[in-house]
């Protein structure tokens, strides 16, 4: 590897290392278990097997995290061109500082944003979804949606999240019957429903992040909800939904005490340690265990799906 090849990789990790547990997880962990859920979550497959819909649904890992890679990758070019960012980065962000001025990131990104639209259309059979991911991109980061105020910020945030959920479970069934037709083209209204109910939940506590970043987004101006509301009111409005989705989840899939309950203890444990722990380290741990959760939540569906199935059986 050349010394430039190291620098441009060096950029593209310390652009993006910060959201690939946080938001390329869940989001490809939601397509996995979307596409493993058979007719609970996809209206239209190929196969009758589930073994071999499995193997091929995990072969598509790659392709499901590309999706959110190279989508997410143009949100966090154009997070960090902005000067709000370079006061946020004095504070400690995470972004390539002296690595990149902001002009070449803008230069990159008018020939980045067309390829990265053509490869999630031609390729992975998602060009809606990616056009959609631009024009929130664009709401968010130019136009200032993320630091007008907290909720205009969390709307745009849950409809981010929902458009990656359900593309990722195109991608990963991969299938013509969930090519084209509209955003939610192929999901069967369970899914459609689910995937509405998750966003609804991360549109409630997705402040959580906000927690650990008073002071940098206090530096750039942002209204978040710790600095619009206290932090204390900021801390209960996570604590009092977190208290009521993981069980709306395991609800809404029929999950017993077995398959709910480690998703519900994991989502009391967010919202006690929102109320009871603070400080940067405590609300990093959170907001990570927060993450977590909304991978595990992300399993119910195939995991009552296939034992439904046992059942019957």
């Amino acid at each position: 590897m050349t010394n430039r090849q190291a620098m441009l990789f060096c950029v593209f990790w310390l652009l993006t290392e910060s959201n690939a547990l946080t938001f390329v997880g869940p989001n490809t962990i939601f397509g996995l278990c979307g596409a493993l859920s058979g007719s609970w979550m996809v209206a239209a497959r190929r196969g009758n097997d589930d073994e071999v819909s499995a193997r091929r649904v995990l072969a598509r890992l790659g392709l499901v995290i590309l999706f959110n890679w190279s989508n997410m990758f143009i949100f966090d070019l154009a997070n960090q061109r902005l000067p709000e960012s370079v006061a946020e980065d004095a504070l400690g962000i995470p972004i390539p500082s002296g690595l990149i001025t902001s002009d070449q990131i803008r230069r990159t990104m008018l020939y980045l944003i067309p390829l990265v639209v053509a490869l999630n259309h031609f390729a992975l059979g998602v060009g809606v979804e990616s056009l959609v991911i631009m024009a929130l991109t664009w709401l968010y980061n130019d136009l200032r949606g993320g630091d007008e105020d907290y909720i205009t910020r969390n709307i745009i945030i849950a409809a981010a999240f929902s458009i990656h959920n359900t593309g990722s479970v195109k991608v990963a069934v991969g299938t013509d019957a969930m090519r084209g037709g509209g955003l939610f083209a192929g999901l069967s209204s369970e899914g459609v429903m689910w995937a509405a109910m998750v966003s609804v939940a991360l549109f409630t506590t997705v402040q959580v992040q906000d927690l650990q970043d008073v002071e940098g987004d206090r530096a750039r101006g942002r209204r978040s909800a710790p600095i619009v509301m206290g932090d204390r009111p900021a801390r209960w409005s996570v604590a009092a939904p977190m208290l009521v989705w993981p069980a709306a989840g395991a609800w809404f899939w029929g999950a017993g005490l077995g398959l709910g309950s480690s998703q519900v203890a994991l989502g009391t444990l967010v919202a006690v340690r929102c109320l009871w722990y603070s400080g940067l380290q405590a609300d990093k741990l959170t907001w990570r265990l927060w993450c977590l959760w909304t991978a595990m939540l992300y399993t119910l569906p195939p995991l009552c799906y296939h034992m439904s199935a046992y059942v019957k059986a």
